[in-house]
């Protein structure tokens, strides 16, 4: 009963939390643009473009095109139905009519891949095993999907009574602006029926189409079971999904709640060996500094030894989170992230009791 009142506790607190702009939040979408088009585009090699949202609908992960010869990839197919049908529709606009054959999924989170329903069995749709596993359960119901979804009426809401006392028009107006779009994201939620990918690999996959070499590499667990590299070794890019996110000051990191922290820090170890000059995140801005995957490892470690001695000493997750103090990585990750996320204790809590029963 004490744990499943925990999880109660999380999710009404990332109701604030998602409100806030914060860990529960829709990230480089805090600030909804005013209506127009969903997706921006940048450059970052001869057919290759990385995709975010503007904040015109909700789209909350980034993606990766790459066009090729006779056709285009896709890495990753955003939240919801509707916003896939709104990037690929901006890819066929903006970028190239040449047709989507082959799709990536990073991960198997709901951010990055519930976009999958709208592409047709001619369209390969490559994941790793794992994520075609996960896909086939009831994910929708699982703990991570539930704490961004669950939150949404709460949030309109809440939205909606702000407006109701707002007296500045600007503000009224931008608050009206975040309930169009809030509102729209919770109805399309409502049509998502996950599709698993229809090509699985375990460790490694290279594709040679198009004039292109891609490789999709799983370098070992993490940021979830199955998270999958997207390499482009000519051009010296990765897309790391939400394996490895890079922002320093944002004060929002990784979501650990599905993670396997303890093994991370050493999967990363293989992402460095990898020779490329940019990396492209799930969420946030591409990058170049090493360095942030050393400081990422260091904060991962620093999590799992306070968790395990805090579990030791007896304490339930919800004291160890009060207990916990991550403050000294505040340089890197901003103040916020001296108290840790609620979910990801529990989740380490989860791996503590397979590997060390009480």
């Amino acid at each position: 009963m004490r744990r499943h009142l925990f999880a109660a506790a999380i999710l009404a607190a990332l109701a604030v939390t998602y409100l806030a702009g914060g860990a529960g939040a829709t990230r480089a979408q805090e600030r909804p643009a005013a209506a127009g088009k969903a997706y921006k585009f940048e450059r970052l090699a001869e057919g290759v473009y990385f995709a975010t949202g503007t904040g015109a609908m909700t789209t909350m992960s980034n993606g990766m095109v790459i066009v090729n010869a006779d056709h285009t990839m896709l890495v990753d197919t955003s939240v919801t139905p509707a916003a896939a049908r709104a990037l690929v529709a901006q890819i066929k606009e903006e970028i190239t009519p040449k047709p989507i054959k082959y799709v990536f999924n990073s991960h198997y989170h709901f951010d990055h891949a519930h976009g999958n329903q709208i592409f047709g069995d001619e369209v390969e749709i490559i994941g790793h095993e794992y994520i075609r596993r996960m896909h086939l359960t009831n994910v929708l119901q699982q703990r991570t999907n539930k704490s961004f979804t669950d939150v949404l009426p709460g949030q309109i809401a809440q939205l909606k009574q702000r407006i109701a006392q707002a007296t500045d028009a600007k503000e009224k107006a931008t608050l009206e602006t975040s309930l169009g779009v809030t509102e729209a994201h919770y109805k399309a939620t409502q049509e998502v029926k996950v599709k698993p990918p229809n090509v699985t690999f375990t460790d490694s996959m290279a594709i040679f189409k198009g004039g292109r070499e891609v490789h999709l590499l799983f370098l070992g667990r993490g940021h979830t079971g199955g998270d999958t590299m997207v390499f482009l070794p000519a051009e010296r890019i990765v897309f790391t999904g939400d394996f490895f996110e890079g922002r320093p000051g944002a004060g929002v990191l990784s979501y650990l709640g599905d993670s396997f922290i303890d093994e991370w820090p050493v999967s990363l170890e293989r992402l460095k060996s990898l020779e490329f000059d940019t990396i492209v995140p799930g969420h946030g801005a591409p990058l170049k500094e090493r360095k942030q995957i050393d400081d990422f490892q260091s904060y991962l470690r620093e999590f799992w030894k306070q968790a395990s001695a805090l579990r030791a000493q007896g304490l339930a997750a919800q004291q160890a989170v009060e207990k916990m103090d991550l403050s000294r990585f505040a340089p890197q990750y901003g103040q916020r992230v001296g108290r840790p996320d609620p979910r990801a204790v529990l989740r380490a809590y989860e791996l503590l009791q397979i590997q060390q029963p009480m």
